[in-house]
């Protein structure tokens, strides 16, 4: 329940920031106001209240660890003995894991809990920066399969993937052109979706940013 509770201190990066500022643009007006509000203050309160219940804004504003699987007990006729969860932690760029893992011990406050690291070796390391070769391809291909549609950084709260390549100091980017309701996405879930439409473009769009990139 305290984990559940518990809220990271909120923070941006110059990426996130020109995120909210950019995005604020097309967003309904009480969303878009606490995005530019929370971009020049991440300590306002009332954009971090309005921000953290926006379940496509909550992982952009800083750290989030949540409980995803529980299981408890030995049989069903008996008194449980032991419980246990896992909490998938969606850690802002800049912190190391073992910090985050410290963090949760204090707020569990229980020396009967036990914490125990079962991402078998995640790495710590920073955000890649901004590359304008990048930024440039991604702009075009967008233009080619889908003019007129702005283009801007985003963090993303989970692609975890890049870990691997960042710690090599490899920069990794995400340059997705699927476009989907944040209401209808269900990452990881039972329902994930794609819709059928991005299929044709997405195509073009790789086609166009990758031969961009490797010239």
């Amino acid at each position: 329940m305290r984990i559940g509770a518990y809220q990271f201190k909120p923070e941006v990066s110059d990426l996130t920031r020109s995120y909210f500022v950019a995005a604020a643009r097309y967003e309904a007006p009480a969303t878009a106001a606490a995005m530019r509000a929370f971009a020049a203050n991440p300590a306002d309160r009332q954009a971090i209240r309005v921000l953290t219940d926006d379940p496509s804004m909550v992982g952009k504003i800083g750290t989030t660890c949540v409980s995803t699987m529980i299981s408890g007990g030995h049989a069903l006729n008996a008194l449980p003995q032991r419980a246990s969860a896992n909490i998938n932690c969606r850690i802002f760029p800049g912190h190391k894991p073992a910090d985050i893992m410290a963090e949760l011990k204090r707020v569990a406050a229980d020396p009967a809990v036990t914490f125990t690291d079962v991402t078998e070796g995640s790495v710590a390391n920073d955000a890649s920066p901004m590359r304008a070769d990048f930024v440039a391809a991604v702009t075009k291909a967008m233009g080619e399969v889908y003019p007129g549609v702005p283009v801007f950084p985003s963090q993303a709260s989970g692609a975890s993937d890049s870990m691997w390549y960042r710690f090599h100091h490899v920069p990794s980017y995400g340059a997705s052109p699927v476009f989907t309701k944040n209401s209808e996405d269900f990452s990881h879930g039972l329902n994930e979706r794609t819709p059928v439409a991005n299929i044709r473009p997405a195509i073009d769009y790789y086609l166009t940013l990758v031969r961009a990139l490797t010239k």
